[in-house]
């Protein structure tokens, strides 16, 4: 084997390990209904104890009131140190009446999600701000080595 034919076959055997390390990492986050399961809840029929029992625990509950259950999903791969990148998601809501039976069922998928902005902003506190020395002159004094923190327990001072 010459050597152009070796240096040709090692530079493609370190670029297919390179690339092979490169495959997106895929995480699924949260809870996936199978559809069949799905299937078996019927509006005006199922209680909220037989929703339970075919799909599990909800991820979360209505804000204001426990008439409106969530589940949700969301399936990510992300490439090396590059940003995550959402492949799917869903969620399921089901809404119930007043005696807790099944009013309805609603899905939603990536399609229907909706950006939210961040807000940078700060919550000022009360008070005033100290600076890194006041904190520090501030602490002087406030430890006594010459105490021991058991000696009430044995009546000691």
């Amino acid at each position: 084997m010459s050597v152009r034919n070796r240096a040709i076959r090692t530079t493609a055997l370190i670029a297919g390990l390179m690339l092979g390390a490169c495959s997106p990492i895929v995480l699924q986050h949260g809870h996936q209904v199978a559809q069949e399961k799905l299937a078996e809840i019927r509006p005006g029929a199922t209680t909220k104890d037989e929703v339970q029992r075919i799909l599990g625990t909800p991820s979360t509950l209505s804000t204001f009131n426990d008439r409106s259950w969530f589940y949700v999903s969301r399936r990510t791969s992300q490439v090396a140190f590059f940003a995550p990148r959402t492949e799917e998601q869903e969620a399921i809501a089901i809404d119930f009446d007043a005696s807790g039976v099944v009013a309805g069922v609603r899905q939603f998928d990536l399609k229907d999600s909706q950006p939210v902005e961040h807000v940078a902003r700060q919550t000022p506190s009360v008070g005033k701000e100290l600076s890194f020395v006041e904190q520090l002159i501030g602490n002087i004094g406030k430890f006594n080595t010459g105490r021991r923190s058991d000696a009430g327990n044995r009546g000691e001072i």
